[in-house]
């Protein structure tokens, strides 16, 4: 009961410091994200009309089902995401190897694989989901074949035939619009955008400011004497700890609220399936409450406000603003800067959820951030019962 109490104090303190929190959490973020966004929304999605890599092509088979397989990613369908080089002097990241044999392997009569080689920078992913495009074009093709030639072998009229294989033909022409291979080349395209982008990045900021007012709020409220006041009474230590981190939750759970949902109603990110966000900020909130409770419990207000402006510093550095900078600097140091992120575990979950938007795609995060606040829940609990920490 005195739980609920608690909370319903901090209920009432949410609903007045509402509008705060809708100017900070919901509106603000918003108009920063717009501003930056649209001023670097070229250095993130490419244009359809873009492709990602270049491949040259090498036809040692030399027959039809080579010449239609050349044909193939020469199409408009495939040059969304690749440029065919027709010579060796050119710059390009694959060569694509069709071996001597290969109508013959399609038919069944070998194996003999296609073979698609890196260069040296060359995307060993995109090279992977190249080949698996490739597969699935072989695999359908194959099977064509094969009924092709199980008709001519059928005992019906020539006329029966001749209607069966202008329906095999039909498909064969028209392979690379089926499911699985578009599926492939839309995962090539598929990346976040600018919105998408900040809209991670700088919740990662609004939390890390968020830490630093529960550190400054619970200093208040010593400085003033509640917490001495509050010990007086039948109150324990332990369950003060735990009403205070019920509370601290519930405003973080709020301002994310905020914060997501205000990105969400505006279009500009977080569009997937809603139970999965719901969990994600959950969880999430759970991390970031344990991580400032247990800042505050130790190092309270005179090291710990220090401790998270330097947090802020390097996460403006090589959380927010290193990432783009990748996109047209390709220099090794700023790269391994790039992936120095203190919110990798809150970014990572919140890209795959707006990529994929499964949960099995955000699951080992989930995992993770639920282990962590329990390691830092126990902590907190060994530190308040053991008074670790500074005095002051």
């Amino acid at each position: 009961m005195k739980l609920l109490a608690y909370l319903k104090i901090n209920i009432k303190g949410l609903i007045k410091e509402f509008p705060a929190f809708l100017l900070s959490y919901g509106i603000y973020p918003i108009i920063i994200a717009l501003v930056m966004g649209y001023m670097q929304k070229d250095l993130f999605t490419p244009t359809i009309n873009n492709p990602i890599f270049s491949v040259i092509i090498q036809d040692e088979d030399n027959t039809v089902q080579s010449e239609n397989l050349v044909n193939f990613l020469n199409s408009e369908e495939m040059s969304n995401i690749m440029t065919v080089k027709t010579s060796p002097e050119e710059k390009y990241d694959y060569t694509i190897r069709i071996p001597q044999g290969y109508e013959d392997s399609l038919l069944g009569n070998n194996s003999t694989p296609i073979k698609v080689e890196a260069e040296e920078k060359a995307s060993t992913t995109m090279g992977n989901i190249l080949m698996n495009i490739i597969d699935k074009y072989n695999e359908e093709i194959s099977q064509g074949l094969v009924i092709y030639r199980n008709i001519e072998n059928m005992p019906i009229s020539p006329e029966e035939k001749e209607n069966l294989i202008l329906e095999i033909s039909n498909i064969l022409t028209t392979a690379y619009t089926t499911n699985p291979i578009k599926n492939n080349i839309h995962n090539v395209r598929k990346s976040l955008n600018s919105y998408e982008y900040y809209s991670i990045t700088f919740l990662s900021f609004a939390f890390i400011i968020f830490m630093m007012a529960v550190i400054s709020s619970d200093a208040l409220e010593k400085e003033r004497g509640i917490y001495h006041r509050i010990m007086s009474t039948s109150m324990t230590r332990l369950q003060y700890f735990n009403y205070g981190f019920a509370s601290n939750y519930l405003t973080i759970i709020v301002a994310n609220i905020i914060y997501i949902f205000a990105y969400r109603i505006t279009g500009l990110s977080f569009q997937g399936p809603l139970p999965l966000l719901l969990l994600i900020i959950l969880v999430q909130s759970l991390l970031i409450t344990g991580v400032g409770t247990l800042i505050s419990t130790i190092f309270k207000k005179k090291y710990g406000l220090p401790l998270i402006q330097i947090l802020l510093i390097v996460q403006m550095v090589f959380g927010g603003m290193l990432g783009p900078i990748t996109k047209f600097n390709t220099n090794k140091t700023v790269a391994f800067l790039s992936k120095i992120k203190l919110d990798i575990l809150f970014s990572n979950t919140y890209r795959n959820y707006l990529l994929d938007g499964t949960i099995s795609s955000i699951s080992n995060y989930l995992f993770i951030m639920v282990g962590i606040s329990l390691f830092l829940y126990i902590l907190n609990i060994l530190a308040v019962q053991m008074k670790w920490g500074v005095s002051k």
